[in-house]
């Protein structure tokens, strides 16, 4: 690969991980606390990777939630998440496998990440995350009891709320809640039909009070991200579709008056030609690896960018070597 499109690749590679933070989002936690499978499930345990312990500051409340569920009864509960300060956040809810979830295309919601389900599903069986932060904090969902008594169903959900500036930090605070939906036998689910409405935290934290400019900032705010990353996103675009066109126009113009980059000789082609082969195969597969792991955007597309720019390397490492060699090459 030629100096110019080395310095060419490190330079968008660094112009892309600059712009990460725009593209960065939070999209569920792990299953474990660990992330790899090892640790303790994280509705047990929490959020620990934002804090050590659990804050009263953050309040999690479910509503809908029946007394006792009816066997095959579908249910529609409303999970919130409020903090003083903090505008938004993601959340994990479990019950172990039992029952299933349901939600709409327009809610932030997933199957927990390690289930093996598709990130895009409205159903599950498994636990449930958010599959993007989401603010305000809240997200409707459905669950359906088993088709037979198993008796008293236990819910644990772990709610965190962030200061949005992507990464961990003192100022996040995450908080648990825990509850039971009694089984049929309990109580006459048939006959009570009742809901009510769970919550952990402390309430008495929260201003009630409307402050309207306090609303017009945060739409502000909103509205100032949405343009940041709508222009990020076109401005790349813009560039790669420059670097794309001149590409496009050299090679248009070499076939036109019948040249073609110099001669290279086999010897230091074959060389050439397996690294940016091995280049291509390597970033390819860590793109596809991001990709499937829902890392952010700028790090697959920079990975595939990286690909395809050392594939057309290969496509002109070869040019090159079928290039007769003139008068001066042999000399």
């Amino acid at each position: 690969m030629s100096r110019a499109s080395i310095r060419f690749a490190v330079l968008l590679t660094l112009l892309l991980l600059l712009a990460g933070p725009a593209f960065a989002a939070h999209l569920g936690p792990p299953s474990d606390n660990n992330g790899d499978g090892s640790g303790e499930a994280t509705w047990r345990a929490g959020c620990s990777c934002h804090a050590a312990s659990p804050s009263t500051s953050t309040l999690v409340k479910v509503s809908g939630v029946p007394a006792a569920y009816e066997a095959g009864l579908s249910y529609t509960m409303t999970l919130t998440l409020e903090h003083s300060t903090n505008a938004g956040g993601g959340f994990f809810l479990s019950t172990e496998g039992v029952g299933t979830f349901s939600w709409t295309d327009d809610q932030l919601i997933r199957p927990e990440k390690d289930s093996g389900e598709d990130k895009t599903a409205t159903s599950t069986g498994s636990g449930i995350t958010q599959s993007d932060y989401t603010s305000p904090a809240e997200w409707i969902f459905t669950w359906t009891a088993p088709s037979s008594d198993v008796g008293d169903i236990g819910f644990w959900v772990v709610g965190n709320m962030v200061d949005g500036d992507g990464a961990p930090g003192a100022t996040d605070h995450w908080n648990g809640l825990t509850f039971i939906i009694n089984s049929p036998s309990t109580t006459s689910a048939a006959a009570d039909q009742s809901t009510r409405v769970i919550s952990s935290g402390d309430a008495s934290l929260f201003d009630q009070t409307v402050d309207e400019e306090a609303l017009e900032i945060e739409r502000q705010h909103a509205l100032s991200e949405v343009v940041m990353h709508n222009g990020i996103v076109w401005f790349f675009i813009t560039l790669i579709a420059l670097v794309v066109g001149a590409v496009v126009q050299k090679e248009i113009l070499e076939r036109r008056y019948g040249t073609g980059p110099a001669h290279l000789d086999r010897q230091l082609a074959y060389p050439e030609g397996l690294r940016r082969s091995l280049l291509a195969i390597g970033t390819a597969f860590l793109g596809m690896t991001w990709l499937a792991g829902d890392s952010a955007t700028y790090l697959w597309s920079t990975a595939f960018f990286i690909s395809i720019w050392s594939t057309y390397g290969v496509y002109r490492t070869i040019l090159a070597a079928r290039t007769p060699p003139t008068v001066k090459d042999m000399m």
